[in-house]
């Protein structure tokens, strides 16, 4: 039996995609809430890549340069995330 993950648990980062720019910021793609969101692809301690991150057992994406961990949640609250919209 498969146990769903809980429509808040981030599933997926897009590690492997090449970057993606917008007014130039780079963004990374997470998938959460089951949704998909761009978020800066800077870590906001030393700016590092958290595209290439990982997920800890809490839920929180760990930064690959310095290890600090920061709340998924906490990251798609920034102002600067952008929750991507099937709609134009």
């Amino acid at each position: 039996m498969t146990i769903p993950a809980p429509d808040d648990a981030p599933v997926w980062i897009g590690h492997d995609l090449p970057p993606i720019w917008r007014d130039g910021v780079e963004y990374f793609l997470l998938s959460a809430r089951n949704e998909l969101y761009l978020i800066p692809n800077r870590c906001p301690h030393r700016g590092g890549p958290l595209k290439f991150g990982r997920l800890n057992a809490a839920g929180e994406l760990v930064c690959p340069m310095h290890g600090n961990a920061f709340s998924v949640e906490t990251l798609l609250d920034n102002p600067a995330t952008l929750r991507l919209t099937a709609a134009p």
